[in-house]
C-alpha cells in the first residue's frame, strides 16, 4: 500500500475540519437536513412571491414538489396520469349593485350595506319565502337546547340572532360551535331553509349596530344565500309578522326560554349578487405502491404549499401593553416554517420511504393548495380520493415542522389518539431521536387533516409550536431549524413505515367534542396578554409560552419566551384550556397576578390585560 504524504494528510484533515464547521454554522450537518433546508429555501423564497393561491409562485411551487416526486421514482396519479389533481377555487368575489333583499309588505327603502348585506359565505342565487324567526339558531344537545325544535323551517327564510345565549360559558375560553356562523347557516340549511338572516343582539354600552364588511378575498361557500341585517330592519319584520320585540326575544332567549316561531304574512325575497374570479389550483399527489396481501390499503401523507402571498401584514402590534392598529403596505409572506417546510418533510420522508423494502401498504404523498383559505385542497382530496376512504388506514398531516426549539426537543402531536395504536407508535419512534411527544388532548380542526378525521380515518397533525414569526412576512427561511426538522423527518417516517408495514390498522377513536373546544380549536379573545401559547403537554408544569408580543401586556410584566404559567388569578393553569379560561371574565385593564415557572423557579408577576382590538 502506498503511504500519503503527511502534508496531504494534514491538508486534507484542515478541508474536512473547515466543510463540517461550514455545515455545523449552517446548522445542517448530513445530506436530509441539507436537503430539509434546500426546499425550504426554494419555496419560501421571493421568487415564489408567498405562494398564494391563483399566482405564478404557487404554480412553479407544485412544478417543483413534481419534480422531486418524479426523481425519487413515486408513480403520478393525478389527472391525466400526471402529479396534479386539479380543482376550482373562487379567488375573490366582488358584491355587485345588483344585491337586494326586500319585505313585500315593507314600504321603507332598503340599502345594500346600510340596512342588509350578503356574508361572505353566502351563495349568489335568488330565493324567496316566508320568515320564521328561530332564535339563537342554535341546537345544542349538550344544553338540551333546539331553537328550531317547534318550526318547520323547510322552504322559509330563517331569521336568527348572532352569537349565542347570554351565561353560556366557553368551554376553556374556546368558542365552541353554537354561536358561530357556520353552525346557524348549516342548522337552517340542513332542514331546509331557502335563505337565512343574522342580526346582531343588542348593543352592549359604547357599541353600535354594524353590518359586518363583504370579504372579497374568502372563497368560502355555505351553499345557501345568507344575510346580516340591521336591527332596524329585523324589528320592522318582527312587527309585521305580529311578534315580540327584539329586546323581548332575546331576553327570553338568554333566560332559556323557547321563542321561536313564524311571522304570520312576512314574505322575503332576495338576491346574493357577486362576480366571482377563479383559477384552477392543484393537489400534487404522488404513490408509492404498496405490495402483498396490504397492497390495496393505503397510508397518507400531506402537507399544504399555499401561503398568504402578497398581502396587508395581520400583525397583532402593542405600544404601552395596548394593541395599536396600523396599516401597513402589502408585503410577501414567504410561509418558510407554514408550511414551506411540511411540503419539505412530505418530500425527504417519500425519498426515505421509498428507499426502504417496498411496504406492504401504499403510501399517497400529497401537496394540499388552499389550505389557508379554508382547507379547500384537502376537503376536495376528501370528496374525490384517488383511493378507497374505506382503504384509506391513516392520515398523518405536517403543518409548520420547521421551528421546533433548539434547547429542547418537543414535537407537538393533535390527533395522537385518534387511532388505538398511535401513541405506542410515537413513542416508539421518538426514544431513539430525543424526541419528546406532546400529544394534544383534541384532534385539531385547522389543518389538513380535519376532513380525513370528518370520514372517521385515524389523523394526526405533527407540528413543532406556535411562534411569533406565525402569518408574517417575517416567517422566513433562515429561522428554520433544520437540525430538527430533519429529526421530524425521521420520526414521521419510522411511524409512516411501521402504519404501512403492520398487518395490523389502527382503529379510529372518536374524540368527546362536548369536553373539547370546537373544531379548529380556535381561542376567543376578549383580553389578551400578548403571548403565543403552547398547545401540546411537553411534561412541563403549567402552560409553555412559545413566543412574547414586544411592548405587549406579557413584555412589560416581565413573562419570557419559554416560561410556563402555572396561575392566573388564582386559577392553577396546566394547559392552554386553562389559560383561555382563566381570563375570559375579566375586561380590558385588569391587572390579574401570574406565576410562572423559570429555570425551576416560580416568578409572580403583575399583568395588566389588554383588549383584543
Amino acid at each position: 500500500m502506498n503511504s500519503i504524504p503527511s502534508c496531504l494528510c494534514l491538508r486534507h484533515v484542515r478541508a474536512t475540519l473547515l466543510v463540517f464547521l461550514l455545515l455545523v454554522l449552517s446548522g445542517c450537518t448530513t445530506g436530509l437536513e441539507r436537503r430539509f433546508q434546500s426546499h425550504i429555501d426554494y419555496l419560501a423564497s421571493d421568487d415564489l412571491e408567498g405562494r398564494g393561491v391563483g399566482t405564478q409562485g404557487i404554480e412553479l411551487a407544485a412544478n417543483y414538489i413534481a419534480a422531486q416526486y418524479k426523481e425519487i421514482g413515486l408513480r403520478p396519479i393525478g389527472d391525466d396520469g400526471t402529479y396534479f389533481q386539479s380543482f376550482p377555487i373562487t379567488l375573490a368575489r366582488k358584491l355587485t349593485d345588483n344585491s337586494y333583499l326586500t319585505v313585500a309588505s315593507d314600504s321603507t327603502p332598503r340599502r345594500l350595506k346600510k340596512d342588509y348585506i350578503p356574508f361572505h359565505f353566502s351563495s349568489n342565487q335568488s330565493f324567496e319565502g316566508d320568515v320564521v324567526y328561530c332564535g339563537y339558531g342554535i341546537t345544542a344537545e349538550d344544553k338540551q337546547h333546539d331553537d328550531f325544535m317547534h318550526i318547520d323551517a323547510k322552504g322559509k327564510v330563517v331569521l336568527v340572532l348572532r352569537g349565542k345565549p347570554e351565561g353560556w360559558e366557553d368551554d376553556g375560553g374556546f368558542m365552541r360551535d353554537y354561536g358561530s356562523f357556520r353552525n346557524k347557516i348549516y342548522n337552517a340549511k340542513d332542514r331546509g331553509a331557502v335563505a337565512v338572516l343574522v342580526v346582531n343582539q343588542a348593543p352592549q354600552e359604547g357599541q353600535v349596530d354594524e353590518l359586518v364588511a363583504f370579504e372579497r378575498h374568502s372563497a368560502a361557500d355555505f351553499g345557501i344565500p345568507a344575510f346580516h341585517i340591521s336591527r332596524a330592519y329585523a324589528k320592522t319584520m318582527l312587527e309585521l309578522g305580529g311578534a315580540d320585540s327584539l329586546e323581548q326575544l332575546q331576553k327570553r332567549s338568554d333566560e332559556g326560554g323557547y321563542v321561536s316561531k313564524a311571522l304570520a304574512n312576512v314574505k322575503v325575497s332576495g338576491h346574493a349578487a357577486f362576480e366571482q374570479k377563479k383559477a384552477p389550483t392543484h393537489n400534487v399527489v404522488a404513490l408509492l405502491p404498496g405490495c402483498g396481501s396490504l397492497k390495496d390499503e393505503y397510508i397518507v401523507i400531506g402537507a399544504h404549499y399555499d401561503h398568504l402571498g402578497i398581502a396587508r401584514p395581520m400583525m397583532r402590534k402593542f405600544k404601552d401593553g395596548k394593541i395599536v392598529k396600523e396599516k401597513l403596505p402589502p408585503q410577501i409572506h414567504n410561509g418558510a416554517d407554514d408550511n414551506a417546510s411540511g411540503v419539505s418533510g412530505l418530500i425527504e420522508i417519500a425519498r426515505t420511504l421509498s428507499g426502504q423494502q417496498g411496504p406492504r401498504r401504499g403510501v399517497l404523498f400529497i401537496a394540499f393548495s388552499a389550505e389557508e383559505t379554508g382547507l379547500h385542497g384537502s376537503k376536495y382530496y376528501v370528496d374525490h380520493p384517488l383511493v378507497s376512504k374505506s382503504d384509506t388506514v391513516a392520515m398523518l398531516n405536517l403543518d409548520m415542522i420547521g421551528r421546533m426549539p433548539a434547547k429542547k426537543s418537543v414535537l407537538e402531536v393533535f390527533g395522537a389518539n385518534s387511532g388505538d395504536m398511535f401513541e405506542p407508535l410515537l413513542t416508539k419512534a421518538a426514544r431513539p431521536l430525543g424526541i419528546l411527544i406532546a400529544p394534544s388532548p383534541d384532534t385539531g380542526g385547522r389543518s389538513d387533516h380535519a376532513p380525513f378525521v370528518r370520514e372517521q380515518v385515524p389523523s394526526m397533525h405533527f407540528f413543532t409550536g406556535q411562534h411569533s414569526d406565525y402569518h408574517k412576512p417575517s416567517d422566513d427561511a433562515h429561522k428554520i431549524n433544520a437540525r430538527a426538522g430533519a429529526k421530524v423527518v425521521r420520526l414521521i417516517s419510522r411511524v409512516a413505515g411501521e402504519l404501512a408495514g403492520s398487518t395490523s390498522r389502527p382503529k379510529f377513536q372518536k374524540i368527546d367534542q362536548a369536553k373539547l373546544p370546537s373544531p379548529g380549536g380556535t381561542p376567543t379573545y376578549r383580553v389578551v396578554m400578548g403571548i403565543s401559547p403552547g398547545y401540546g403537554d411537553d411534561g412541563g408544569v403549567g402552560m409553555k409560552v412559545e413566543a412574547v408580543n414586544p411592548q405587549g401586556p406579557a413584555d412589560l410584566a416581565g413573562i419570557k419566551a419559554g416560561d410556563y404559567i402555572i396561575n392566573i388569578g388564582g386559577k392553577k393553569v396546566a394547559n392552554i384550556y386553562d389559560y383561555m379560561a382563566s381570563t375570559r371574565n375579566n375586561n380590558p385593564g385588569d391587572t390579574v397576578d401570574v406565576v410562572v415557572v423559570r429555570d425551576g423557579r416560580e416568578i409572580k408577576l403583575k399583568v395588566t390585560l389588554s383588549g383584543s382590538g
